[in-house]
C-alpha cells in the first residue's frame, strides 16, 4: 500500500458519505492505462452511462485522441470498474467494487490474495483461473471469457473490416502474413534480440506485422518502427491484426493465448525460467506451438506451418478450453449482466 494512501483514506471516506447525500456518480470506470480500455469498452457498451476516469497524462492523451470525457481523481461512485489493483482508492464498503485482468489468463503470477478478494467481483477468462485461485485463498474470481476478443468472434471484425485493414497498410494477399510479437525485455523472457535485426530477411517473401509490450526499451521500439517494409502496429488492441495474420511469433507473451484462439499456427522462441514465469504456461506453449532456438530456424519453421496448418490444431483447441470460458464473442456482456446484478441486489 503505497503511503499516500493513509493521507487520502479518511479524507475520502467523509466526502464519500457527504457527497451520497446529494447523489453520487453511479458506474465509474477507473483507467489506468489506454490498454484497461480496451478491455473494458467492450463491458461498457452494456451497461448504462459510466464516468471514466484517467489516472495518468499518457491516458488522458489517448481518451481524449478517442472523443472520450473523462474526470480526474477524486470521483465518488457506487460502482467502480478497474483493472489494477487499486481498489484501495476507492475504500468505502458500499462502493461495489469490480476488478478485472487487462492481460489474458495467468501468464503471470497471482499476487498477494488481498489485492484480489478487495474486490466484489473479479473477472478471469476462464474456469480453470477460478479454480487455481481458489486454491490460493481467493474467492472473488469469475470466469466470463475474454472481452478484448468479443468483436472477433461477434461479426463486428467480419471480411470487410479485415480487408480495409490489408488495404490501408497494403497487405499482400498473395503473401502468407506472419506476426511477430514479444513480452517486456526483463528477466530473458523476451526474444525480441533474436530477431529484431534479422527480420528484414523475410520481408521480400512474407508480409511481416511487428508489436512489442508497451514496456519494451525505447531503443528497441524505435528499431523496430524503423524496419523496412514490415508493419509496426501503434494501436493498444490488436485483435483485427491476428486475425489476418496467417502464422504467429512469439516468446513469453499473453499474445499467444489470443492468437491461438483462431486455431492458426504459432512458432515460440525458447525462453529461460524466471520468476515472472509458470511452468505451467511454459509447458501450454510448448504444446501449441513449433519451438525454436535461434533465428536461423525460423524459415524451416514457418514452412511447417505453411505446409501443416493443423499439425497442432489438437492442442489448440485444449488449450482454449483451458483459455477460455467461451468464444462466443459475448464475455462483455457476461460481465455487465453480472455488475448490474450486484447493483440491484446489493
Amino acid at each position: 500500500m503505497v503511503f499516500s494512501y493513509y493521507i487520502y483514506k479518511y479524507p475520502y471516506k467523509i466526502s464519500w458519505h457527504i457527497k451520497s447525500l446529494f447523489g453520487l456518480d453511479n458506474i465509474a470506470f477507473y483507467c489506468a492505462d489506454p490498454l484497461d480500455y480496451e478491455m473494458f469498452e467492450h463491458i461498457n457498451k452494456y451497461l448504462p452511462k459510466v464516468t471514466i476516469i484517467a489516472k495518468n497524462k499518457k491516458t488522458k492523451i489517448y481518451l481524449s485522441a478517442k472523443g472520450i470525457n473523462y474526470k480526474t481523481m477524486p470521483v465518488f461512485p457506487k460502482v467502480v470498474i478497474m483493472g489494477r489493483h487499486e481498489h484501495y482508492k476507492f475504500d468505502v464498503k458500499r462502493i461495489i467494487k469490480i476488478g478485472f485482468d487487462h492481460g489474458l489468463y495467468q501468464f503471470k503470477r497471482w499476487t498477494s490474495n488481498k489485492y484480489y478478494n478487495g474486490f466484489d467481483v473479479y473477472f478471469v477468462s476462464s474456469q480453470d483461473q477460478v479454480e487455481i485461485a481458489k486454491k490460493r485463498g481467493i474467492k472473488s474470481t469469475v470466469a466470463i471469457g475474454y472481452p478484448k476478443l468479443d468483436n472477433a468472434f461477434n461479426g463486428t471484425y467480419n471480411d470487410e473490416y479485415l480487408n480495409k485493414i490489408r488495404l490501408r497498410h497494403n497487405i499482400n494477399s498473395s503473401k502468407k502474413t506472419i506476426i511477430f510479437t514479444t513480452t517486456w525485455n526483463v528477466d530473458g523472457l523476451s526474444a525480441i534480440e533474436k530477431w529484431i535485426y534479422r527480420i528484414n530477411e523475410l520481408t521480400d517473401d512474407f508480409n511481416i506485422l511487428l508489436t512489442a509490450h508497451t514496456w519494451t526499451e525505447p531503443k528497441l521500439l524505435n528499431e523496430l518502427k524503423n524496419i523496412k517494409n514490415a508493419v509496426f502496429l501503434e494501436e493498444f488492441d490488436i485483435t483485427p491484426y491476428l486475425m489476418i495474420a496467417d502464422i504467429f511469433v512469439g516468446d513469453y507473451n499473453s499474445l499467444i493465448g489470443e492468437f491461438c484462439s483462431f486455431d492458426k499456427p504459432i512458432i515460440t522462441f525458447k525462453v529461460p525460467d524466471s520468476d515472472r514465469s509458470i511452468p505451467e504456461v511454459k509447458e501450454l506453449i510448448k504444446k501449441i506451438s513449433i519451438q525454436i532456438d535461434e533465428f536461423s530456424e525460423i524459415k524451416e519453421a514457418i514452412n511447417k506451418c505453411i505446409q501443416f496448418p493443423t499439425e497442432k490444431s489438437e492442442e489448440r483447441q485444449k488449450a482454449n478450453k483451458i483459455l477460455f470460458y467461451k468464444l462466443d464473442g459475448l464475455a462483455g456482456k457476461r460481465a455487465a449482466d453480472i455488475i448490474l446484478n450486484l447493483m440491484e441486489n446489493k
